[in-house]
């Protein structure tokens, strides 16, 4: 009788972790549905040396977090062609947010320039993410990490 009732325990027990990982799985399906992600790339070729990220320590990231995050960043590629190049995804993962970009530009110019790309997200429940940035140009054939920040809601 005692292992009847060890038994019937154990598969409420595991029913119970059963319904509360559906439950979570169902929140995180709903918020990311509330998630509005856009991005673009600014216009032209970014010459300034100031905006340039020549080490780690130098920066071209910037962000504004009140009800939608909006983050700008550079990347480095081809000078030609100079139009909407860079194939941006995301996905959020608790508090952390995966921004991955590709470069999907022939070398067409014998030139690099650094472009910056805006994003805004809005719908985040969280007051701080850390945001991942990788990001493959057209000479790399793996993904680097461009960027690791910390954002937090103002």
């Amino acid at each position: 009788m005692k292992t009847f009732a060890k038994f019937y325990s154990f598969l409420l027990f595991l029913l119970l972790i059963f319904i509360s990982s559906c439950s979570n799985g169902t929140q995180n399906k709903i918020q990311e549905e509330q998630i509005e992600f856009a991005s673009n790339q600014i216009p032209g070729c970014l010459r300034d040396s100031s905006l340039v990220k020549v080490s780690n320590i130098d920066s071209c990231f910037d962000y504004i977090f009140t009800d939608t995050l909006k983050i700008d960043f550079c990347v480095s590629g081809n000078c030609c062609p100079d139009s909407q190049r860079f194939l941006t995804e995301y996905n959020l993962k608790s508090d952390t947010l995966f921004v991955s970009v590709i470069d999907t530009a022939k070398n067409l110019c014998d030139c690099i320039c650094n472009y910056k790309i805006h994003l805004e997200i809005s719908g985040l429940s969280e007051n701080q993410y850390l945001f991942y940035c990788n990001y493959r140009g057209i000479y790399n054939f793996q993904d680097s990490l461009k960027y690791r920040e910390l954002v937090i809601r103002q």
